[in-house]
């Protein structure tokens, strides 16, 4: 129920504030654009950059939203007793569910976008990928988003730790986008890195909220 509280919160939040669709949806479009004018006319080079390029900029987008974890209740002065409140888990479970559907959202207008400028196909596995990278990477943001919250002098540190961690997600979901490539393994490894991602994140994330 607390969870279901929080999600419903973060959503709130979000809705009231725009503060997440205000600093990524105008970067993915730009980056979107200036792919498609970097790669040029030529189809064949569209449709085997197009993968890439909706994961990078998924995984580049994250960034913004790592610092948007608890900004809101530290603005609001109430990061700790939100922390007081409800347990570690629970906070985690709500801080993750928001985030995963924000990404979901982003990766889905990359898409969207990508569709559009470049004429490239989407193979059924590579639309299965979009949710299972999401979550991964979710539980990668909402960690390293919670660690920001506990300094903010960590903050030129956050792209240099969160891209790399994401480099799964972008190798498995650009791969499964290419044309006749096999699925399954992909996927397959996008479901490993999750469990392992969410896992880690869970087993961190009372030491993180006690930084």
């Amino acid at each position: 129920m607390a969870v279901g509280r929080l999600v419903t919160r973060e959503v709130g939040i979000e809705v009231a504030g725009r503060e997440a669709t205000t600093a990524v949806a105008p970067f993915v479009l730009v980056a979107v654009l200036l792919a498609g004018l970097a790669f040029g006319p030529a189809p064949q080079i569209l449709a085997a950059v197009a993968p890439g390029t909706i994961w990078l900029v998924t995984l580049l987008a994250a960034a913004p939203l790592a610092r948007g974890v608890a900004a809101a209740e530290q603005d609001e002065g109430c990061w700790d007793l939100l922390r007081l409140l409800v347990s570690p888990t629970q906070l985690l479970a709500g801080k993750l569910a928001a985030m995963w559907l924000h990404l979901l959202i982003t990766w889905a207008l990359t898409a969207a976008l990508v569709a559009v400028v470049f004429p490239a196909p989407f193979p059924l596995a590579a639309i299965v990928a979009g949710p299972l990278g999401a979550l991964g990477l979710a539980a990668v943001t909402v960690a390293f988003g919670t660690l920001l919250a506990a300094g903010r002098r960590r903050s030129g540190l956050l792209s240099v730790l969160l891209l790399p961690s994401g480099l799964p997600v972008l190798v498995a979901g650009t791969a499964v986008g290419l044309p006749g490539s096999a699925g399954m393994p992909w996927l397959a490894l996008l479901v490993a890195y999750d469990v392992l991602m969410v896992v880690a994140t869970w087993a961190v994330f009372p030491v993180l909220l006690e930084e």
